[in-house]
Formats: C-alpha cells, structure tokens, sequence
C-alpha cells in the first residue's frame, strides 16, 4: 500500500514540478520563421527571439537541455550550423538594452553533434 502512494505521490511531482529550462541559441542555415505552438509545447521548447545578424540566422530556446533543442530543430526541417549555451538570460531587461553584436558576447559554444559542419 505504502509503496503504491508513493510511486503515485512521485509521478504527481513530477508532472506538477515545473522542468527547469536552459536557454540555447542555435546558429541556423536560414531564417527562421516560426513554428506551430503545438509542436513547440509538445517538445517543451519555447521561443525567444529569432534574428539574423552579419548574414548569420539565430534562433534563442528555452529548452530542458540539448536533446530537446536537437528535436525540435530536426522537427522544423531546418540544418543547424552552430549550438550556443547563454551565459546570460537573454530576456532579461539589461540583456534588452544591448545591441544584438553586444549580446553575441553571451554566447558559449557547445558542442553540437546534430550541426552541419
């Protein structure tokens, strides 16, 4: 009985805890233009910001880790080109006062299996 309470007890936070996200930036070979809320929810991926800076496209996630940035990235069809980790949290309001060549400072690249070479 004791152990069945606390397997339910365990699986309720777990699914009540909320997942604690990274924020990536993920160098792509093309604008990005948006991808379906669903999808994104589904893989517990949301959106920051995308833009294009020296011809170069980005795109910033909050995601859980890097396995969910791959998976949305294959999701969207598009190659990724390079992988970042933030060393700042990029919607931060003194993050907003920076130009985006300023806030690339932030960027740490990351290995990155998935990325085009």
């Amino acid at each position: 009985m004791f152990r069945k309470f606390a397997a339910s007890t365990a699986i309720l936070f777990a699914i009540a805890l909320p997942v604690q996200a990274d924020q990536f930036a993920v160098q792509l070979d093309a604008p990005f233009d948006g991808a379906k809320a669903r999808l994104m929810e589904t893989l517990k991926v949301s959106e920051i910001e995308a833009f294009s800076e020296d011809s170069a496209h980005y795109i910033v996630l909050d995601a859980p880790n890097e396995a969910y940035v791959e998976a949305f990235i294959l999701a969207i069809g598009r190659q990724a080109v390079g992988l970042n980790a933030l060393e700042a949290n990029w919607s931060n309001s003194s993050m907003q006062h920076l130009s985006i060549a300023q806030r690339l400072g932030f960027f740490r690249a990351i290995a990155c299996e998935f990325c085009s070479s």
